[in-house]
């Protein structure tokens, strides 16, 4: 476990939550980190091997009056 856990919003909340997932094509087979490791060692282990990237912003909510 390295401290993620999926997008789950409490179901009572007041909003809808938005989840960003980023996509990376690298021109390098491994980043070369080993072990738990942050987001922030990861983007900087891909510095300067970033091809292209995509972005998907997913909206949820449990609460059944945002719907």
């Amino acid at each position: 476990y390295c401290g993620y856990d999926a997008p789950c919003p409490p179901w009572n909340d007041d909003r809808v939550n938005h989840n960003h997932f980023r996509l990376y094509a690298r021109d390098q087979p491994s980043l070369g980190l080993t072990g738990a490791f942050t987001a922030r060692q990861a983007l900087a282990a891909m510095q300067g091997h970033v091809l292209a990237q995509a972005e998907l912003v997913g909206t949820y909510s449990l609460n059944p009056a945002l719907g």
